[in-house]
């Protein structure tokens, strides 16, 4: 019995190791790149942080992976191997700090004396294209499809205030918030625009225009007056772009890519970015002993585990408290990791699931370097949980900020009657009803919500950005009030260190490591991802997905107060920032 036992084992091993070789031996044949090859990217879909690390992930063609796209780019800019960067743009769906590091990494290539072009197919159909425009206008060489548009047509925000409707379905909003900025609930408690509502989106909208319109003056050479002029008269036809100077071909996708390939009367490889970006077996087996680590934060933060979760997270993900924390103590006890970066992608959310991220964040710079990465958004319970590292670095397009706490409940008890429904109860204590979904709260308790609950909040929140930033309280209450602030806005406020994307956050962490910045580093990448059959078995597809991309956007911060206010405690409280720009 125990020899077929061992037989049987002896007999999986023998297979294991087949397969290994197997994989290992296609990996290696696979990424054979001959000389004089062009790297071809292509973006469209969902641009989100993470896509799979493991030769068994599948990747999905409706997104595009940030993380491959970084160290696809990356590698090519050293690769003498590679002499050419094309890029496709088929009208993806971003934030305005992905597209600004897609385009520095665009910029870096060309540095290393490489030639780089760019094919879009879409910029903006019926819709805003401000972003996949700026990537492609990163390159030296712009291409627009004959029948395309550029919508380059500037940036907006759209509010939307439901209290008459409320009012009309007899719910009562009972919520407070802390700061004169801080807006989320108005959706529910308020018909129009607040006056400090409409100061920061006006604001954010301005720093945001001015960023894209500097962008795209600087990459192709015109007068930010021109520029501005021609955002004015967008969407722009293909004709129009040509004459204006905002491409220089009008060619279909077959015509660029039979030209990139025969470019310079050569024949070229063209390599995938995605295969090319792809660690293989062997490598990661062999991995040096100097590791930093990349935790990447998600999604909305809630309590519990993340992953997908498509039926109550608007944007498909959530940050979970449990895989965030898990990631953080195994990157801490990793002796082989010399610093962390924390790639946060977040609007905020629950205050104690931020809380227990922030205390694992602060356990780890006790020990080594953390570094902040900030994506798109890293606003309100975002900021929160970036305050204990040692730097944070953010793009000058990034959300953050929005210091400030909000919460409440729904009185359902007039609606209730309006369908003939009543309602009773017993309870003893005088405010055991308080989070009760079918009263309003008594003057005492909003009250206390307002000043005990809410403010205490508020004030451990405006304490640990003092103590973090080297403010004084002062100091941070004139910035916090839940005001939105761009990465360009917040750096002269000291609310960030420096500007930039993952690379420059990769240099600080290497730099406060004390590692030298021409020295190679693995990377390894945290929470660690399910396999599919895991995922399967567990009914969640982890797929990272980003903020934006979804045509109801304008509907997150209704959707995610809704789901925190109806989720078995009729009343939560939350560090959130819904603003959610179209560009």
């Amino acid at each position: 019995m125990i020899k077929r036992f061992l037989k049987w084992v002896l007999g999986v091993i023998v297979v294991i190791v087949i397969l290994v070789l197997i994989f290992a031996g296609s990996e290696y044949l696979q990424h054979r790149v001959p000389g004089n090859s062009v790297l071809m990217v292509t973006l469209q879909g969902e641009v989100v942080e993470r896509g799979s690390n493991s030769i068994f992930g599948f990747i999905n063609t409706e997104e595009t992976p940030l993380n491959f796209v970084r160290r696809a780019i990356d590698h090519a800019t050293k690769d003498p191997r590679i002499i050419g960067l094309a890029v496709e743009i088929n009208d993806p769906q971003m934030d305005l700090a992905q597209a600004q590091e897609i385009a520095q990494l665009i910029s870096r290539f060309r540095k290393a004396g490489k030639w780089t072009a760019a094919y879009i197919e879409s910029a903006g159909d019926f819709g805003p294209g401000n972003l996949p425009y700026i990537v492609g206008a990163a390159c030296e060489k712009v291409s627009l499809m004959p029948q395309a548009d550029l919508g380059i047509t500037g940036v907006g925000i759209r509010e939307l205030f439901a209290r008459g409707t409320l009012d009309w379905i007899g719910v009562t909003p009972n919520f407070a918030a802390i700061g004169q900025y801080k807006s989320a609930a108005n959706i529910f408690t308020q018909k129009n625009f607040t006056p400090g509502q409409y100061e920061e989106d006006n604001a954010l909208v301005g720093d945001m225009y001015d960023q894209i319109v500097a962008q795209i003056s600087a990459e192709r050479h015109l007068d930010p007056a021109t520029v501005r002029g021609l955002v004015d008269q967008a969407p722009l036809g293909a004709p129009a772009s040509l004459k204006n100077k905002l491409v220089d071909r009008i060619e279909y996708e077959d015509q660029f890519t039979n030209r990139i390939k025969h470019s310079g009367g050569t024949r070229h490889n063209l390599e995938n970015y995605a295969d090319y970006s792809r660690s293989s077996v062997v490598s990661g087996l062999a991995a040096p002993g100097t590791r930093i680590a990349v935790v990447y934060g998600s999604g909305a933060i809630e309590r519990g585990q993340g992953g997908f979760d498509p039926l109550l997270s608007p944007e498909g993900n959530a940050m979970g408290s449990d895989d965030i924390v898990a990631a953080f103590k195994t990157a801490r006890e990793d002796d082989s990791v010399r610093a962390v970066i924390f790639r946060i992608n977040s609007p905020g959310g629950d205050v104690i699931a931020s809380d227990l991220i922030r205390r694992q964040v602060e356990l780890t710079e006790d020990k080594k370097p953390v570094v902040i990465s900030m994506s798109g958004y890293a606003a309100s319970g975002g900021y929160w949980i970036s305050t204990p590292a040692r730097a944070i670095v953010a793009d000058p397009g990034t959300i953050t900020g929005s210091i400030g706490v909000l919460g409440g409940k729904f009185n359902l008890a007039p609606a209730a009657q309006k369908i003939f429904a009543n309602s009773g109860s017993v309870s003893r204590g005088a405010n055991a009803e308080m989070f009760d979904s079918f009263t309003d709260f008594t003057p005492a308790q909003a009250a206390m919500f307002q000043n005990q609950m809410l403010g205490d909040t508020y004030n451990y929140f405006v304490k640990i950005v003092a103590d973090s930033r080297h403010l004084s309280v002062p100091d941070v209450q004139k910035i916090a009030q839940g005001r939105v602030w761009t990465g360009q806005q917040a750096l002269p406020i000291k609310l960030v260190d420096s500007l930039g994307g993952f690379d420059d956050a990769l240099a600080k962490a290497k730099q406060l490591a004390h590692i030298s910045p021409q020295q190679p580093v693995a990377i390894e990448e945290l929470p660690e991802q399910p396999g599919l059959i895991e995922s399967l078995l567990s009914g969640k597809m982890d797929t990272a997905r980003s903020l934006g991309g979804t045509p109801m956007r304008a509907l997150i911060p209704l959707t995610r107060i809704i789901r925190a206010a109806l989720s078995g405690r009729a009343g939560f409280r939350a560090a959130y920032c819904p603003i959610a720009p179209t560009m």
